[in-house]
């Protein structure tokens, strides 16, 4: 699946801000203002090359009003965790299905919330039946094993496995 949204422009803040080590001068972003392709297309299929100027197709985004409301609202659809500074929750998809502001946004997940719940989700059959011979979907647990699983990426999915539905390791 492709992304039907293309950021059209962006309003920086007028002071900057340093980061890093060096110092240097960052000006963050105030307002992003998103072209949201119509009916999901690709971005740029449809409306061509004034893609910019359809004000209709408009999805304005202000970043600290966003991060308020996770922090406020969203929670980790693993763990019910808060969205902290320390430990934010992220969307997975492409395209997360859109909430009112306000109501949490479904679909986040802590970092390692989302790495247990896609080692819930792997095969993990000592002797895997997969439909593609070293990949797909197994026939005995009906979990997917992805192409190029290594030795060592089942024995961590395994080990990340073992924590229980809900729970976070620490």
């Amino acid at each position: 699946m492709h992304d039907p949204e293309t950021l059209a422009f962006e309003i920086k803040r007028p002071w900057p801000e340093r980061r890093g080590t060096a110092g240097r001068r960052y000006w963050p972003t105030m307002v992003d203002v998103w072209h949201h392709e119509p009916g999901g297309h690709d971005s740029l299929t449809v409306c061509g090359p004034r893609w910019r100027w359809h004000v209709h197709h408009w999805r304005i985004v202000v970043p600290a009003l966003r991060e308020l409301r996770r922090r406020l609202l969203t929670r980790c659809a693993w763990c019910r965790g808060r969205s902290t500074k320390a430990d934010p929750v992220s969307h997975v998809n492409m395209e997360p299905r859109r909430t009112p502001w306000w109501q949490g946004e479904r679909e986040h997940f802590h970092g390692d919330c989302i790495a247990i719940r896609r080692a819930h989700r792997t095969c993990l059959c000592l002797l895997p039946d997969l439909e593609n011979g070293d990949h797909g979907r197994c026939r005995y647990c009906r979990r997917s094993r992805s192409f190029g699983a290594t030795d060592e990426y089942l024995d961590r999915a395994r080990e990340l496995a073992s924590i229980p539905v809900g729970e976070r390791g620490r």
